[in-house]
């Protein structure tokens, strides 16, 4: 009887995991600011409470959302920040969770915070549905990209499916190595695969491949520096 309470619990577990979770989220702010550095993408900063409906909403109805999912593992580095004594180092200096809750004046939760580098792009505070959140992801990153000067008003009446500017960012091995090691999404390659995915990040140290990668649509290619 025992035993079969716990196999119940570990598919339930599971099933959770796999029905609300999004498996490229990262609870570290200083790994998933470093990896947005090497990879030239956006940060999305969720600062999330267990007791918080709207996050659980959250967690339950848009982050399984496949168009949302695609979007941020091509475009972001996704991280959940919850209250609590974690620490971490951003920026050069540690933080508790309950310190980057205060350093961000975040008020409530949800509250989603973009960065850019070490530059912040908006906070949006509280929660948006699928449809509109998806919206959202993609106004910043095509403002990020292009330079987009319209409003999100303006842009969110527009029925545009933009994906991501295709980029190579040239790194060093020690930081590919880096990507390699948290970056569940990365990939590395010798050659370019059979089945490509455009929203996933290839690793290479070969330029040809890649420039092929680059042309068929991949968002991120790290083309790793021989030096």
């Amino acid at each position: 009887m025992v035993k079969t309470i716990k196999l119940l619990l570990i598919v339930l577990s599971i099933f959770t995991t796999l029905s609300f979770g999004y498996e490229h989220t990262f609870t570290d702010l200083g790994i998933a600011h470093r990896l947005s550095m090497i990879e030239k993408k956006l940060l999305l900063i969720n600062f999330s409470s267990p007791s918080c409906y709207y996050c659980k909403l959250f967690e339950k109805e848009v982050l399984p959302n496949k168009d949302v999912q695609e979007i941020l593992r091509g475009n972001y580095i996704f991280v959940k920040i919850e209250p609590g004594s974690y620490k971490t180092t951003f920026l050069g200096k540690t933080y508790t969770n309950d310190q980057l809750f205060g350093g961000f004046a975040v008020r409530g939760t949800p509250t989603f915070v973009f960065l850019k580098d070490q530059g912040q792009v908006t906070q949006v505070p509280g929660f948006m549905p699928a449809p509109d959140f998806l919206k959202a992801l993609r106004f910043i990153v095509k403002v990020v990209d292009e330079n987009y000067k319209g409003s999100f008003e303006e842009y969110s009446k527009k029925n545009d499916d933009y994906k991501g500017k295709p980029t190579i960012v040239n790194v060093k091995k020690e930081d590919a190595d880096y990507v390699l090691k948290y970056d569940k999404n990365a990939q590395s390659v010798d050659a370019v695969p059979s089945k490509v995915d455009i929203n996933t990040l290839y690793v290479t140290t070969n330029s040809d491949v890649a420039k092929k990668l680059n042309g068929m649509g991949v968002i991120r290619v790290l083309l790793v520096s021989s030096k």
